[in-house]
């Protein structure tokens, strides 16, 4: 008897259950939504819309109020608006069994099997797309370095090479980071806070080794200690580190790190300060499943497919909603 083949309604089903679970594992879904308000701005496309997508991006108003019965009629503010360009692409996994006599030993379903597999391997490369293209150096960036000699420094090109053994983080480097983020810099616009429940909010993303160094921090831990997070029913806070001066802190593998920061052997993290829109996620929603039989009907492989593209906002060479936080980090 040949393998069963899944018919075109179940094929479909498994298509939809792979999209929603991989939806649930990536990382930075908590920070995602279609409004420019989230740190990750998703846009949902339509297949066959083309290779590239455009995002527009918003800075905030600055104007001021007329007052009294002054004529407001053509003192209007305008729309401080860009334009960002995320270029899509269509990224395929695949699986297959290695024939029905070994899978009559073993207790399992590959079809769950493979779902279970696929979903994780597809969370991780969205959230390693979205970690790339916030922390790339090629071109102008907004990066602010520990120094533990002269607190934070700001910088416009990568600072690796200056970065010292010493140079871990600091609850002053975060408040500095906000300061920065709030008045804009060489290399970053003013980046818009996240708002919750009326209260606006940054976002640290930190290397699990520079958490480490961070609860080495005796005023953090008494801070923890007096203060409990806030807000636990939004995604934005779910399994935070803390909360220090409105930045909401994470901690995540995924975040880049390199061994050869001073120049040569300082080990290091390029850790992620983000605000509103600090990048751009073009989706069109749909995850294939593709069913496909081998050797007589043998084997059966599964191959999953989905079109998506992620960029950083940035618009004529600087940072839209993203400094790159340098740390030295303990070596554990």
């Amino acid at each position: 008897m040949a393998t069963d083949w899944a018919s075109g309604l179940e094929v479909s089903r498994w298509a939809k259950e792979l999209s929603v679970e991989v939806g649930k594992e990536i990382y930075f879904s908590k920070f995602m939504g279609e409004g420019p308000g989230s740190a990750i701005h998703v846009k949902q496309v339509e297949e066959g819309v083309g290779k590239d997508v455009t995002f527009g991006l918003v800075l905030q108003l600055t104007g001021s109020a007329i007052t009294g019965d002054s004529t407001l009629e053509g003192n209007e503010q305008d729309l401080a608006t860009y334009a960002n360009t995320v270029s899509l692409n269509q990224k395929r996994l695949a699986v297959r069994d290695t024939g029905r006599f070994e899978n009559s030993k073993v207790l399992y379903n590959f079809r769950s099997t493979a779902l279970d597999l696929l979903k994780q391997q597809y969370a991780e490369l969205i959230d390693a797309d979205i970690f790339s293209a916030l922390t790339q150096t090629s071109g102008t960036h907004a990066y602010v370095r520990a120094d533990s000699s002269d607190g934070a420094t700001y910088a416009s090109a990568d600072p690796k090479g200056d970065l010292a053994d010493t140079d871990k983080i600091t609850l002053a480097d975060i408040s500095a980071m906000k300061t920065i983020a709030k008045l804009g810099g060489a290399a970053n616009y003013k980046i818009r806070p996240v708002r919750v429940d009326g209260e606006d909010y940054y976002v640290l993303v930190v290397h699990p080794e520079v958490a480490y160094d961070l609860f080495e921090l005796d005023e953090f831990q008494q801070i923890q200690r007096e203060a409990q997070v806030r807000g636990n029913s939004n995604p934005l806070f779910s399994g935070a580190l803390g909360i220090y001066n409105g930045v909401v802190i994470h901690s995540h593998e995924g975040v880049s790190t390199f061994t050869d920061g001073g120049g040569s052997s300082v080990k290091g993290a390029r850790n992620i300060f983000m605000g509103a829109q600090a990048a751009c996620f073009a989706d069109n929603g749909a995850m294939n499943w593709i069913e496909k039989t081998f050797d007589y009907g043998n084997q059966l492989g599964i191959s999953a497919a989905k079109i998506f593209g992620v960029g950083i906002s940035d618009y004529n060479s600087k940072d839209y909603g993203v400094i790159q936080y340098m740390t030295a980090r303990t070596d554990l």
